[in-house]
């Protein structure tokens, strides 16, 4: 475990476009996701637990979808030069128009990749997703349902995406690169799928606060490249009210641990986790310094631990992924520290899967 004591008094300023929430509500299939009340937990000893639930996010087993949806359209209503008020069918007139051969790429673990390729879908275009050798089938196959084409790649997460990176700079203009790892010169769109994901954060607060009459004060965000923890971090640090982000990885992919450790950004080779949509050995160069400023306190947890919780969790109603349910582990590490009155929000990422039991 490891705790940034200057963290508390850490804030910051949030420049996230206002037209995202209206633009998700605009798409096919949305609806404000449930927040389960998982209080009854009583090892925490906690009054106020509340897992906000995605595993079933506009079609789609988890939220990753928030994020594709808003970087690809902004992207291309920039490439199209429309206004962000333009909706779905002009953006698919002003491909028809412009850019019939506009194909989107995209490096993943499972679901990110499976939103870029639901989002070309919804717009009439052409996907290619690049995913690690060690991706199981049923997964690529999910992709393959949302329409992407998968292209297998003989190495690890990090080849993926420099793959993506340099087919879709092959391809020129109408290759365009949808992708939540940032790089030096690729900056925007990570930026634009964080500040997607806001709209959870915004659901989840008025949820909270129906049924609490308060802001949660406690946040618990699993990591894989950061960019969730840094959309995160950005609501809630700049809100004017003392919080607790509160960052869980596997401890067989440890990158932010290691990164806030060591006081610099640090790669880990990673290993194979049943968290799988977390195993990742970089994190996003833009989450970074929000990250290390922001969040305060990182926990890794172990497999069993995480498939612990998720059996825990589901006496509370939720059927939610060893991803989500890794944030509960890291909150029974955590909770002793806790003030009992805290309002603690975690964030369920996915939605249950199959995967290897660990023993």
């Amino acid at each position: 475990m490891f705790v940034n004591s200057k963290a508390r008094t850490w804030t910051c300023s949030s420049t996230v476009d206002v037209e995202i929430d209206s633009f998700h509500r605009s798409l096919p299939g949305y609806s404000q996701t449930p927040l389960l009340d998982c209080s009854s937990i009583t090892e925490l000893a906690l009054k106020n637990v509340f897992l906000k639930d995605e595993s079933a996010r506009m079609g789609l087993p988890a939220f990753k979808i928030l994020g594709a949806s808003w970087a690809t359209y902004k992207a291309i209503t920039k490439l199209l030069q429309l206004p962000l008020t333009a909706n779905v069918q002009a953006v698919k007139d002003g491909i028809a128009q412009k850019h019939e051969g506009l194909t989107l790429f995209a490096a993943t673990e499972g679901n990110h990749g499976r939103a870029v390729a639901k989002m070309a879908s919804l717009l009439g275009i052409q996907s290619q997703i690049f995913v690690p050798q060690y991706l199981n089938k049923s997964t690529r196959n999910l992709i393959e349902n949302e329409g992407g084409n998968v292209v297998v790649v003989p190495g690890d997460y990090n080849e993926a995406v420099l793959r993506a990176k340099n087919t879709a700079h092959e391809i020129g203009i109408n290759g365009l690169l949808i992708q939540d790892t940032a790089f030096d010169g690729y900056e925007d769109i990570p930026q634009w799928i964080v500040d997607g994901y806001s709209t959870m954060m915004h659901e989840a607060d008025s949820q909270i606060y129906s049924i609490t009459q308060a802001q949660p004060n406690v946040i618990v965000v699993p990591v894989g490249v950061g960019s969730l923890a840094q959309s995160v971090v950005t609501h809630y640090k700049s809100r004017g009210h003392p919080c607790t982000i509160i960052a869980v990885e596997p401890e067989s992919a440890n990158c932010l641990q290691m990164s806030l450790e060591s006081g610099a950004l640090t790669s880990v080779s990673t290993k194979d986790t049943i968290m799988c949509g977390l195993n990742c050995g970089t994190v996003s160069s833009i989450a970074w310094p929000v990250l290390r400023n922001g969040v305060d306190v990182s926990v890794c947890v172990t497999d069993a631990e995480a498939h612990e919780s998720l059996l825990q969790l589901k006496e509370c109603q939720a059927v939610i992924g060893p991803c989500a349910a890794a944030t509960l582990a890291a909150l029974k590490k955590v909770a002793p520290r806790l003030d009992k009155n805290a309002v603690v929000l975690l964030l369920g990422t996915e939605g249950i899967r199959d995967y290897e039991v660990p023993t």
